[in-house]
Order: structure tokens, then C-alpha cells, then sequence
């Protein structure tokens, strides 16, 4: 509105290093399979939103049960006492795909060396209000007879578009490290604290390079920050290129709201909270003139000014880095 000032708080945490020890300043040990917090639980688990817009997210989690039912997440309002709002979607799924040389060198003759993932399911919650803490569970079945509920957890819509105020937690290049656990600490204290709106996560999130378990672990181990604060996400070198990842299990896994943003596809979409139109784009997708991309974002800089734009790396930088 005229004469309101606007403001955008953009808190940068501190980025890891990479998830293998190197001599890259900041680099710190992989946090290993071993390690108790990586262990498989029995139900829904590794729970994660998607998606960060003020009125719709997604709601992604694994289950190892066999069956491939459909997915339900239970949702209400936290200042209103009604009962929940059963919210189905889609029936979980599964992928494979054949390990990295370095995780299993036996190669796509060795039975071990492919990955099955558990089951995967995704609900996406439309018709949110803005600013609004939500109560919620998520709910599949096992061997299609009895039904299993993750406990309650809460989250709460960034504010509306247009507002006044929005706050971005930042982050990228984080991986499952020891930098990595500090990191998410920081941005979960600081989502507790009422001090971020939502999370900008600009790529290279599991750093699995191929090793498909790593995208397990990934999800369990900050599932904490990962279930309770809406995260946008756009993909970087590591779901693309490292490990022969190729997007399959980025795609999976994170899903977002491209249809709603006018694009054709997950690599590249925008969202709005308070007064800013973020623009998460992928640098690892045509981006010259006449390529979709290029005119998806043109289109809508023409109808969105005042943008944020949300990548891994500038694509004026990708060539001079390759």
C-alpha cells in the first residue's frame, strides 16, 4: 500500500562444509550411518514441508511398510477446537535406482547395489490461512489393514502476501555433518524463537552423491527443523550431476507448488509471502533466451517486480566454474 514500508528480514545462517572430510575451509566428518539418529523407525518417518507459500504446502514422509495405500494427512487450526480435516492424496510409491560406484562397487550386477526406498507419500494442503498455526499428523497403513499416525506435530504460514514484514531463514551446501547439526540447531532455535517465517534452501541439500541411503538419513536426522517450519527448495549440483543423482530423488522427494506458479516444471517456480515474490530458480537447466525457464521468469518479472531470486549458483558464474 502507499507509504506502508516494507520489510524483509533475511537471516543467513552459517554453511556447513562439505559431508566427507576435505581441506575445504569449514569441512567437517560425515555424520556415519551408525549413528543412532540415522536409525530406521517403525511408522511414518522423516517428515518434511514443502513448499513454504502462504496457503498451500506439501507434506512428505517415508513409511516402511510394504503397501502402497493412500496418503492422509490430518490437519486443523491450532486456535480452533474443531475436529480434523482428513486430507488425502495420492497412494505412497517407491523408486530404485543403482548406487554409486563408491557405495557399492559391485555394480548393477550385485543385488545389494540397487536401492529400493521405503514407501513415499505426499499430501499437499491447499486453502491455508496466512500467519496461522496449524496442528498436524500424517497417517498410512500397514499391510493395508492397520493404520499408523505419526504424533501431532505443528507448523506456521508465512504471512500473507502483500504484508508488511516476512523473515527468510537461508541456507545452502548443507549435507549431514557435524557443521551441518550446528547449523540446523541455529535455524531451529531460531524458528522456536519466532525469529524466521520460512526457510530459502538454495541446493546441495544431502550431499548422497549417488549413495540413495544418504537420502534417508538426510530426512532423519533434522527432521526436527524439517517437520515444523515450511521450506522452499530449489536443487543444486548435488541432485543433479554428483553421483549420477540426475534429479530422481530430489524429485521425490521435495516436492513444490510449480502448477501454481504458472511453471512446467519442479526445477523452477516462485512463491509470495509478505512483500516479497520469491523467485526459485535452477541453474542447471537452460536459462538463455527462448528457453522455458528463461520465459517463465520473464513472464513473471513483467508481473512481479520487487523479486528475490532464489538459486544455487549465478548462471553467469556456470561457466566460468565448470
Amino acid at each position: 500500500a502507499a507509504g506502508r514500508r516494507s520489510v524483509m528480514h533475511i537471516l543467513a545462517t552459517a554453511l556447513s562444509g562439505t559431508t566427507r572430510p576435505s581441506n575445504r575451509v569449514g569441512g567437517s566428518p560425515l555424520i556415519p550411518l551408525s549413528d543412532p539418529r540415522n536409525a530406521q523407525r517403525a511408522g511414518p518417518e522423516q517428515i518434511h514441508l514443502t513448499g513454504a507459500s502462504v496457503d498451500s504446502i506439501h507434506v512428505t514422509w517415508s513409511d516402511n511398510d510394504t503397501s502402497t495405500a493412500p496418503s492422509v494427512v490430518e490437519v486443523r487450526a491450532v486456535s480452533d477446537a474443531a475436529s480434523w480435516t482428513a486430507v488425502p492424496g495420492p497412494s505412497g510409491s517407491v523408486y530404485s535406482a543403482l548406487q554409486a560406484a563408491d557405495a557399492c562397487p559391485g555394480g548393477y550386477t550385485d543385488p545389494s547395489c540397487i536401492y529400493t526406498s521405503s514407501v513415499l507419500h505426499s499430501v499437499q494442503l491447499t486453502q491455508l490461512e496466512p500467519a496461522t498455526e496449524y496442528e498436524y499428523r500424517v497417517r498410512s497403513a500397514a499391510g493395508k489393514v492397520q493404520e499408523r499416525s505419526s504424533r501431532s506435530l505443528r507448523f506456521t504460514t508465512p504471512p500473507a502476501a502483500g504484508s508488511p514484514a516476512v523473515r527468510f531463514g537461508v541456507v545452502a551446501d548443507l549435507g549431514q555433518t557435524t557443521n551441518s547439526s550446528a547449523t540446523v540447531a541455529g535455524l531451529q532455535q531460531a524458528a522456536e524463537d519466532g525469529s524466521i517465517d520460512a526457510i530459502l534452501l538454495g541446493g546441495d541439500l544431502s550431499y548422497a552423491d549417488g549413495d540413495h541411503r544418504r537420502w534417508d538419513s538426510y530426512a532423519r536426522l533434522f527432521e526436527g527443523l524439517w517437520a515444523g517450519v515450511p521450506v522452499a527448495h530449489v536443487g543444486g549440483n548435488h541432485e543433479v550431476s554428483s553421483g549420477g543423482e540426475n534429479w530422481l530423488a530430489y524429485s521425490r522427494r521435495y516436492p513444490n507448488g510449480h502448477a501454481a506458479a504458472q511453471s512446467d516444471s519442479f526445477l523452477w517456480y516462485s512463491l509470495e509471502a509478505g512483500p516479497a515474490h520469491v523467485m526459485m530458480l535452477c541453474s542447471y537447466a537452460a536459462s538463455g533466451p527462448g528457453s522455458p525457464q528463461h520465459e517463465w521468469l520473464r513472464d513473471r518479472s513483467m508481473t512481479c517486480p520487487g523479486h528475490v531470486r532464489d538459486m544455487h549458483m549465478h548462471m553467469s558464474c556456470r561457466l566460468a566454474a565448470a
